[in-house]
């Protein structure tokens, strides 16, 4: 991705790493430098690679950007996000190893929302 390439710490050595969705990302950020870095870097399978992309693309569905506010069951969406990636978090570390320390970086954009008017 063109934006990824522009924003890079060529001194970090990106060996600590965050499993964290946003828009328009791959899932996978340097937990040191805070780097977005390529998926296709990492030796996953298809398989999770493809379960990985879609867990991002549901990324803020609970939001209705058109009214700028929370969803009805908003949160529970939310949450339910942040279940599925501690469940992807899981399947990532049986892939990769102990070579790859990573953890995961629930949703929290939800909480922004809560209080705002529908």
């Amino acid at each position: 991705m063109f934006f990824k390439k522009l924003w890079s710490n060529k001194n970090c050595k990106h060996d600590t790493y965050k499993l964290e969705a946003d828009f328009s990302t791959d899932p996978i950020w340097c937990n040191k430098c805070g780097e977005n870095l390529d998926i296709e870097d990492f030796s996953l399978s298809n398989i999770l690679q493809q379960e990985l992309e879609c867990w991002v693309s549901d990324y803020g569905n609970w939001i209705d950007f058109d009214t700028d506010s929370l969803k009805e069951k908003g949160i529970e969406m939310e949450n339910e996000h942040n279940k599925k990636g501690l469940d992807l978090l899981q399947k990532i570390k049986e892939e990769l190893g102990v070579d790859y320390p990573i953890i995961f970086s629930p949703s929290t954009s939800g909480e922004l929302y809560q209080g705002v008017k529908k």
